[in-house]
């Protein structure tokens, strides 16, 4: 099964009572993974970890291409996308987090990062935050129309959507109370529906049946084609300075400054694996040369004994999407489970440990093997024109090709790079994990388990 579903005309949604100048032509997305912030809202609101770990998780994003007159930047900038949840298709206007139990969806989170998010860009919401109110202010009312006929689709008996004092009482930060209320309270506006408490929160509570003749049904849709015509090739580096090695700190600052010269000038977006206690100086640099390259922790320390890695890492930083564990070893730490209650989306680690060539979806995190790294060139074990053969040949006959270089091993391939790059070039295409993360979502994270 996959949903995706696209608005029927606006006449349909006169009729359920949604005005026309709230309407907006929308597409409807469903993907088999956690919306971030999913386990903690729920743990908050006292969801069993038992009952989350069965992992029946989805999100929902609504695309809109009603877009003339806005410019690009307000879906691919960083402060505004905050989420990072566009999975490489433009016009995300919001997206929700379901979690399903028996025959009831439960809403985690109503989120769209391009209205609520806005304000961290001065420049850009002082051009354009009316045009935005004005065409897509009403998308609390849209995106609940799309869970209700998601929720249809699935058989569901009733949707349960957090009230705004839930919301409210859970938000540490300072917030405006009158922005969640119309958010969370409009069930309430227009749907049959009740104050039910579950755990520690209050829920509005949406009977399917009772609501159906107040839903616009939505039309399915054909997925956007995300198909590649050549080798998709991620080059991982490993930025972790002489954490394990005798070489020399300034060696490594010097070799990763030339790296990033190589793959400016011919255009490689690279995906920077970064120890967290590196992350905000390192972070700079490397978008600082291409903002285009991608950046996951590599551990906080490369410390395998320490097991707070993957939280110590997230209090560097929260937007971080990847994660890559110090020689390719998973700890107990490493769980699925783990990994998505601190909202990392993606995994990279030796294809060894993942028994895969290829990459794949497994409990909401995309699962990406690295089949090779320069480990065997430092240690002598293999000589470059050898190593550099068989990463060639695993790109002319692999359907992916993914391989990890070190800041601290670079002078064994730091002057060959340039031809290294240009090789492969010539054999596949270059993209960054979370590009082929995205990929990976749109592929298999579409495809639903039947209800």
């Amino acid at each position: 099964m996959i949903y995706c579903r696209k608005s029927p005309p606006v006449s349909i949604f006169l009729e359920c009572g949604i005005p026309q100048r709230d309407f907006f032509p929308h597409t409807a997305v469903v993907f088999r993974k956690p919306y971030p912030d999913a386990f903690a809202l729920l743990e908050g609101r006292g969801v069993p970890a038992g009952e989350m770990e069965a992992r029946d998780f989805f999100q929902i994003n609504l695309y809109s291409g009603h877009l003339s007159g806005l410019p690009d930047e307000l879906f691919t900038n960083r402060q505004i996308n905050w989420h990072h949840q566009q999975f490489g298709e433009k016009g995300l206007i919001a997206a929700a987090g379901l979690f399903i139990r028996g025959d009831s969806l439960t809403i985690t989170v109503l989120q769209s990062d391009l209205c609520q998010q806005l304000y961290r860009h001065a420049s850009l919401k002082e051009q354009y935050k009316t045009q935005i109110e004005k065409r897509f202010g009403h998308w609390p009312q849209i995106l609940l129309n799309a869970i209700l006929d998601f929720a249809v689709e699935r058989g569901l008996a009733s949707v349960n959507c957090p009230a705004a004092r839930t919301i409210v009482h859970r938000t540490r930060k300072a917030i405006d109370p009158a922005l969640f209320k119309r958010i969370y309270d409009s069930p309430a506006l227009s749907y049959v529906c009740r104050r039910v408490q579950h755990g520690s929160a209050e829920y509005w509570q949406l009977p399917v049946s009772e609501n159906r003749d107040r839903l616009a049904p939505l039309k399915p849709a054909a997925l956007p084609d995300r198909s590649w015509s050549r080798t998709p090739i991620c080059v991982f580096h490993d930025v972790e300075e002489n954490v394990d090695t005798a070489v020399a700190p300034e060696e490594c600052r010097e070799n990763l400054k030339v790296m990033l010269e190589i793959e400016r000038k011919l255009g490689v977006p690279a995906t920077y694996n970064i120890l967290g206690k590196l992350f905000r100086d390192k972070q700079s640099e490397v978008w600082a040369s291409d903002p285009l390259h991608a950046l996951s922790f590599h551990s906080f320390d490369h410390n395998l004994e320490d097991e707070t890695q993957l939280t110590r890492c997230r209090g560097v930083d929260l937007q971080v999407r990847g994660y890559r564990p110090p020689r390719s070893i998973l700890t107990r730490e490493s769980t699925d489970y783990r990994l998505s209650y601190l909202n990392f989306e993606w995994l990279a680690c030796g294809s060894s440990s993942f028994a895969a060539k290829s990459c794949f979806l497994q409990n909401g995190i995309v699962k990406i093997p690295i089949s090779t790294d320069d480990y065997p060139l430092q240690t002598r074990q293999m000589d470059y024109a050898e190593w550099e053969r068989r990463l060639t040949e695993s790109a002319r006959t692999s359907a992916f090709l993914a391989f990890g270089l070190h800041d601290c091993y670079a002078a064994q391939w730091l002057d060959s790079y340039p031809a290294l790059l240009e090789k492969l070039g010539s054999r596949g295409h270059f993209v960054t994990a979370d590009q082929m993360a995205d990929r990976v979502l749109w592929l298999q994270g579409t495809e639903l388990p039947s209800p």
